[in-house]
């Protein structure tokens, strides 16, 4: 090698260096949860970055603390983990440091809009519900949707526009208050073949849950819940997003955001893209021919890639 050659290349090697260099992610997780592991090795294998991870100890006094250091580390981007961490990112960075949020239930309620803040809903835009929905029920005509319009007239509309391709109707069952639901739901007896929850700041909890559990028990009508300990509770079924597939479609989001420099206060928070169908079989089996509505769940989701869990 010549002097002169020698002499380029050593003076290449630091901008080398420079160009080599990975993009940093800190993934910072609300709590020791087996899900958000899964979320972050789905998110390694997409992700062109270099991940380091955070847990908080579910305290927002420390969640504060730790964002605070993060902000004098510029990542290129945050990667925040349920609720705590990604209510903290809004809070604490700067709008020059991304953020992606995953994980958070009913994120709506949250307030985690932001111009430099996006992420990925825990529910879809309700055809896959109402396809297994028809493939375990399928003399189920008219669906049930209790909520509060002051918070959910948008996903009702999502739902009615999904359930239209697939031969159902949706019943808006409708109230303004917790204390309503029992009148609300005489009033739906006769009139609804089966139940689907959304999220919704009034009717998203333990106690109309189990109203609505009671009411579906004694019409013998199914239920469609939001998440896999619902399923376990009662529930007939969920469609689930599945943690690994959530975590691969935050690192290809994340490449867009880091590497295309696409604004996250642009993006629209997306929907999942991959999906579990998580059943209840004492449920199930108080169907009507609960054998053939299984077989033909089975059809539904094989057809779909969806993988199939099952709970007693």
């Amino acid at each position: 090698m010549s002097l002169a050659r020698g002499a380029l290349l050593l003076a290449l090697l630091p901008v080398m260096a420079v160009a080599q260099a990975r993009p940093k992610v800190v993934a910072v997780k609300s709590a020791d949860l087996a899900a958000y592991g899964s979320v972050i090795a789905g998110f390694r294998a997409e992700a062109d970055a270099d991940v380091q991870e955070v847990m908080l100890d579910e305290s927002s006094a420390t969640a504060a603390r730790v964002f605070k250091k993060l902000a004098t580390q510029k990542p290129s981007l945050v990667l925040a983990l349920g609720p705590l961490a990604a209510n903290a990112a809004r809070r604490s960075l700067s709008e020059d440091t991304p953020v992606l949020f995953v994980m958070v239930p009913y994120f709506e309620k949250y307030g985690l809009e932001g111009p430099n803040v996006t992420g990925i809903a825990l529910t879809s835009d309700y055809t896959p519900e109402l396809g297994a929905l028809k493939a375990m029920a399928p003399k189920a005509r008219k669906v049930g949707i209790l909520h509060d319009p002051r918070f959910s007239a948008r996903q009702v509309q999502m739902a009615q526009e999904a359930a239209g391709g697939l031969g159902l109707s949706i019943v808006p069952l409708e109230t303004d208050g917790q204390g309503k639901v029992e009148k609300v739901l005489e009033g739906a007896a006769g009139k609804v073949d089966a139940l689907m929850m959304v999220a919704d700041k009034t009717v998203a909890n333990t106690t109309v849950f189990q109203a609505l559990i009671a009411f579906a028990q004694a019409q013998k009508i199914p239920v469609v819940g939001l998440t896999v300990s619902q399923v376990k509770e009662g529930a007939t079924l969920a469609v689930s997003p599945s943690p690994t597939a959530i975590g691969q479609q935050a690192g290809r989001l994340s490449n867009r955001i880091i590497h295309e420099k696409v604004d996250p206060g642009a993006l629209a928070v997306a929907q999942p893209e991959g999906m579990d169908i998580v059943v209840n079989l004492t449920a199930a089996r108080k169907l009507a021919s609960s054998c053939d509505a299984a077989m033909e769940l089975m059809r539904y989701a094989a057809k779909r890639d969806f993988p199939v869990r099952v709970y007693e």
